[in-house]
């Protein structure tokens, strides 16, 4: 599976740094993709025309980094008719391009573009992106998910440990567990406990830590990864119970559409 791109429904484009920003969320985000996206297609693909375009989403958009030392590329838009995939507008298979690959007018240069494989790309087994792959449908949270190893396996391993098994995904994927543990992973999006924070920060240059298969060790990892996202400090006594709640919502779901006994 393409982990970049997994199909016509969504898409990543966290290398990009399109969550390295003030305000990462999916209205937020989906409005400027939107609106620079339809002013690209009329742009002329001819070098001055192509770096206008890019000082003028400088100047449109507040693309100041959160962290400076990650690029916030003007050229990310949607690249497919129905606008649900984000991606390079430079690329060569991006509308209107006809082929030619634009990329090196980008910060990075073509060269990188081509090259570059987050850490999730390795660390994530084609098991774990199905389950990614099945549950989420938009590339917002998409993005967020599939690029924070530490969370999405923190999370994978939390069931596993107390279920005492793999995750088969037949059962995981039936209704019931399914819109549980979509719930869950949306966390990445809307947490509760995220005190109100605009900031939607993805970890995709971050590897995976070694985990203990511990329960409290495993939340921990959970609500720091969260705490990372949301640019927020501590945790509660009140979001390790939610934490413990939810999954063992899940837990009886799963034993239930399992036709196993929790």
């Amino acid at each position: 599976m393409n982990l970049c791109h997994p199909d016509s429904y969504k898409s990543c484009s966290a290398c990009c740094g399109v969550y390295n920003v003030v305000d990462g969320r999916r209205e937020i985000l989906n409005g400027s993709f939107l609106e620079r996206t339809k002013k690209f297609r009329n742009v002329a693909r001819e070098v001055d025309a192509l770096i206008g375009f890019g000082d003028h989403v400088r100047g449109l958009h507040n693309l100041s980094p959160l962290d400076p030392e990650i690029h916030v590329c003007e050229y990310v838009g949607f690249v497919d008719g129905q606008n649900l995939t984000v991606g390079c507008m430079l690329h060569p298979a991006a509308p209107g391009n006809n082929g030619v690959d634009l990329r090196g007018l980008c910060y990075y240069g073509s060269a990188a573009c081509k090259t570059f494989y987050c850490p999730a790309c390795e660390e994530l087994s084609a098991r774990i992106l199905k389950i990614v792959r099945t549950l989420i449908g938009d590339w917002h949270l998409y993005g967020l998910i599939v690029t924070d190893v530490n969370y999405l396996m923190a999370v994978i391993d939390l069931i596993e440990l107390l279920i005492d098994a793999k995750l088969d995904l037949g059962t995981t994927l039936k209704p019931a567990p399914a819109m549980i543990l979509r719930g869950i992973l949306a966390w990445k999006e809307s947490w509760p406990y995220s005190k109100g924070s605009r900031i939607r920060r993805s970890g995709y240059y971050l590897k995976r830590q070694p985990m203990d298969q511990n329960e409290n060790f495993l939340i921990d990892v959970i609500i720091d990864s969260l705490c990372f996202s949301f640019d927020i400090s501590g945790v509660s006594c009140d979001s390790v119970s939610f934490v413990r709640r939810e999954i063992g919502a899940f837990i009886k779901a799963y034993h239930q559409a399992n036709g196993t006994v929790n």
